[in-house]
């Protein structure tokens, strides 16, 4: 039945690795634990089983975006979805609660917070629930690297269906994360499934260099194929764009900064491209199934391998040879070695920045529980006065403990249900024509449109009907207006949902504990960052193996140390030739220098001029450029 369910919904004719022994056990009853990477397939294993049986499958999701895509996608396939988040209009609320008392749904997304809702708790018990899924897992550790309190929660929905077996799912997991996965969701007897972290088809390739954008810009003019270039910052991601684009590549730009149109149109052109670089934060990525990126590139070091693994792991997912490229030089390390104290700044600083927040809002003490507020955090800092990353961090850090949530980009998208019969529509024919063709061409576009809230992409509706977006907006309010449909617009720009009635920056409860645990633990994983960058005897997949707790993997025999086991011999007198070259040259650039030494280590080379730089035999400038002293 499950390969049947596979062909009509998915047309695939077969299960990736491991999916169809997981379907099989979460259909059998037992709770499963997943450990599946990027790319792998893990939405299916919850899926496929929420299909074959009756009742609903809950599905808890960590991010808006992330849900919002899922059920766009089901929808799309006929499957009956639809998430409840934190900050949703109570109309839009009401209707899934309504679809799910009325057994209409299969799949129901929910945030993590949200299930803390007595409201939301209240619903459950009218609810054939047969399944739990979360997505994720990892957020349930203080050790894993994107630790959400709320996660602690969710093993209370055991209290609700005993009888109702979990699985958790992630592409990452240490032994100890794992462990913390299983004790906290008290899952019982799960069933371990485990795919290698070692990606056959994937290279990673580590590099020093004191200029990363030109490096970077050489690399993926020598490699053709799609890609993503991620930066820190939207000013770093446009800088490497333009940089692309002048050395004759196609770039686009993807950040929180572009209004939704913007970055749906920017996604759109890379979708449909098999060359272009799209260069953003790393938001970008989450929930996009392009099969062929050829080479995932990162400017900016990430602060835990894990994050990496899972960004560099969007590259390749088709099985075909693919790249993971990171340049870093001595500023990134100094940055990583400090990052821990930027993101968990003293108690003091913590409690200003919450207060900070609550004036910045208006928000009196004593209000403010379930209430969502627009919130440019750049403009709040500036407001104040305040240094942006450590702000930035203690906001997240605040978001952390429970006290708000923070969507830097909210980027929810425009939803739309028909609630009106087609009587109706035939009177809107003869009152408002205008409305009427607008109407009937959106039940043209989305065939789920009169069954449940589907989301729409209004530039397409404009260019369908030759109208600016503006137009079409106001339209949609009057259809929603006239009750012909219930239109909910996306929401752009930051917005910060206050889960508590705020209280007075000195009684804000702070679990100073858990922020020293997970202080420690941050420091941790920059240390394995670290030297996960410096290591140069080891296979990269081997590196990444060891840390996930996996043994036995062999080399991939295409990282940077792979291939420099296999690189040409280093001459005994090759700092004397560089040296002399540097001497007859006077002047040049250090990837001027490294590129005349094909055929060398380039990271050898590096290390040599530095210490030719130390010994004052040369001089190199802060731009990257070798003077002869």
């Amino acid at each position: 039945m499950i390969k049947k369910i596979l062909q009509e919904y998915w047309h695939f004719d077969a299960f990736r690795p491991m999916q169809e022994d997981i379907i099989r056990a979460v259909l059998s009853g037992k709770d499963v634990l997943g450990i599946l990477p990027t790319g792998g397939g893990k939405s299916l294993c919850y899926q496929v089983p929420a299909l074959a049986r009756e009742g609903l499958c809950i599905v808890i999701s960590p991010l808006i975006a992330l849900m919002q895509d899922q059920v766009q996608r089901l929808r799309q396939m006929g499957v009956s979805a639809s998430a409840i988040y934190m900050g949703m209009p109570a109309g839009a609320l009401s209707r899934i609660v309504q679809d799910a008392d009325n057994g209409i749904l299969k799949l129901l997304y929910v945030s993590p917070e949200r299930i803390q809702s007595e409201k939301f708790q209240a619903y459950l018990s009218q609810w054939n629930v047969h399944l739990i899924a979360i997505d994720e897992a990892h957020c349930i550790s203080q050790w894993g690297h994107d630790f959400r309190p709320a996660y602690r929660k969710i093993a209370m929905l055991k209290q609700f269906f005993p009888q109702t077996n979990m699985i958790a799912l992630t592409a990452t997991a240490t032994p100890a994360v794992q462990q913390d996965i299983i004790q906290q969701f008290q899952l019982s007897e799960p069933v371990i499934f485990r795919q290698t972290v070692a990606r056959p088809n994937l290279f990673y390739h580590i590099n020093f260099s004191e200029n990363k954008a030109t490096a970077i810009s050489k690399w993926l003019q020598e490699h053709q194929g799609s890609g993503i270039l991620y930066a820190r910052s939207r000013r770093g991601s446009v800088e490497m764009a333009m940089q692309l684009r002048q050395t004759g590549l196609e770039a686009g730009v993807y950040h929180a900064g572009m209004d939704s149109a913007q970055r749906a149109h920017a996604q759109k052109l890379w979708m449909q491209q098999d060359s272009g670089i799209m260069c953003a934060t790393t938001a970008f990525g989450m929930g996009i199934d392009k099969s062929n990126v050829r080479v995932v590139a990162h400017y900016d070091v990430p602060e835990s391998i894990e994050a990496y693994y899972q960004e560099a792991g969007r590259a390749g997912r088709d099985g075909q040879q693919a790249h993971a490229l990171l340049y870093f030089n001595n500023s990134d390390i100094q940055r990583l070695q400090q990052s821990t104290a930027l993101n968990f700044p003293p108690e003091p600083f913590i409690r200003k920045i919450y207060g900070m927040v609550g004036d910045y809002l208006q928000l009196p003490i004593g209000n403010g529980a379930e209430s969502l507020f627009p919130f440019d955090a750049i403009r709040f800092i500036k407001n104040f006065g305040l240094t942006i990353q450590p702000a930035l961090n203690t906001i997240r850090l605040i978001e952390r403990e429970g006290i708000w949530q923070w969507n830097e980009d909210s980027n929810t998208r425009t939803t739309v249900r028909f609630i009106t019969n087609t009587s109706e529509l035939s009177y809107l024919e003869q009152a408002e024509p205008a409305l009427h063709k607008t109407a009937i061409q959106m039940l043209r576009m989305y065939g789920s449109i009169y069954h449940f809230a589907t989301t729409i992409d209004e530039f397409d509706l404009a260019k369908a009907l030759r109208l600016d977006q503006p137009t079409v907006a106001r339209q949609l309010s009057q259809l929603d207006a006239l009750q012909i449909i219930s239109y909910q617009p996306a929401i752009t720009g930051g917005t910060i949902f206050w889960l508590h009635n705020r209280v007075k920056a000195e009684h804000l409860p702070l679990q100073l504990k858990a922020i020293a645990t997970l202080r420690e633990a941050h420091r941790e994983r920059c240390e394995h960052m670290i030297h996960y960058l410096k290591e140069r005897s080891v296979c990269r997949n081997v590196l990444l193996a060891r840390y996930f707790g996996e043994k036995d993997v062999a080399d991939c025999g295409g990282c940077d140390v792979c291939l420099k086991k296999n690189s040409h011999p280093l001459s005994r007198d090759l700092k004397k030739e560089i040296l002399a070259f540097i001497r007859e040259q006077q002047q040049i650039s250090i990837q001027a220098l490294t590129s005349h030494f094909t055929g060398f280590d380039t990271e050898r080379v590096v290390d040599l001029i530095r210490n030719l730089n130390e010994e004052g035999a040369c001089r190199i400038t802060k731009s990257g450029i070798i003077f002869s002293v």
